[in-house]
């Protein structure tokens, strides 16, 4: 609240998980108070679009470059987000006079992903170890992700745009840490070779070290050893049970247990750190 007063904004955008949806709900109808427009969006509203509720606006289902942009063109011919406008706007959900919630056509997923400019890092604090995305989705259908079902297909940076990203954030930011974001940073190991070759040209190799995550059953010499050459210090993956009936709940017949332990013994072979995470209760 003390923040709305200060900033006075036109519009509010949350992003939320499920985990702090009730969270998104409050700070909706708080805004509601001032009269402004609400957009929701991030996986909760994606995953769970029915349950938009009577403060918010619309709710942006999948990603939102391109809608969030629509919303906003939307908002400045009439500076409201008018219910009969919305149906107008692709990938969104929103509550009709009729008070029934409507889901309009999906908007397309952004192709190439080289379109989207560089992110505006002068508007936020950039530490000297910092975070990247170099690709959006996964190819697997684990059955607790999100990411699968988010974007429906996987898409990747070109090796070009990547280590331009890495260029400026050594160039402007001096950062010497970063975490790739990824869901599985190696999947392709072609652009994999590339980044390695392009780091290599630009002489940045062994002036950053990086950290991602990985897949037990994608993980072998030729591929950590491309990893450690990169200047990879750790390794994440997703084992998530110790269990063999349990593992394949998860995550379907195509990684077992063997394959976590192998992986482990694979990455600590070239003097990695590993870590894992696990998924308690199942």
């Amino acid at each position: 609240e003390q923040e709305i007063k200060k900033f006075k904004p036109d519009l509010i955008g949350i992003s939320s998980v499920t985990q702090n949806y009730n969270l998104a709900c409050q700070y909706a109808r708080l805004a509601k108070k001032y009269n402004l427009p609400v957009i929701i969006g991030g996986v909760h509203i994606s995953m769970s679009p029915v349950s938009l509720t009577e403060h918010m606006d619309a709710g942006v289902v999948g990603e939102g470059e391109e809608t969030i942009c629509d919303l906003v063109e939307l908002f400045l011919i009439k500076h409201k987000l008018l219910k009969q406008d919305l149906s107008k706007v692709k990938g969104i959900v929103y509550i009709n006079e009729n008070k029934k919630i409507c889901l309009t056509p999906v908007q397309e997923l952004i192709a190439p992903l080289d379109k989207i400019p560089l992110p505006a890092r002068d508007l936020i604090r950039i530490r000297r170890e910092t975070y990247l995305f170099t690709s959006r989705g996964f190819p697997y259908r684990c059955v607790f992700c999100a990411s699968c079902r988010f974007w429906d297909k996987v898409r990747f940076f070109s090796a070009q745009y990547v280590v331009k990203e890495i260029k400026y954030l050594v160039k402007y930011y001096k950062v010497n840490t970063i975490n790739f974001c990824d869901d599985i940073f190696i999947l392709d190991k072609k652009r994999l070779k590339e980044i390695i070759d392009l780091l290599e040209k630009e002489k940045i190799l062994g002036k950053v070290t990086f950290a991602c995550s990985a897949r037990a059953n994608l993980i072998n010499d030729e591929v950590v050893q491309l990893l450690k050459k990169m200047g990879m210090k750790s390794i994440g993956l997703g084992l998530e049970s110790g269990s063999p009936k349990i593992l394949e709940y998860l995550k379907g017949p195509s990684v077992t247990v063997q394959d976590g332990i192998k992986a482990i013994n694979t990455i600590k072979k070239f003097g990695i750190k590993v870590y894992a995470s696990f998924i308690i209760g199942s």
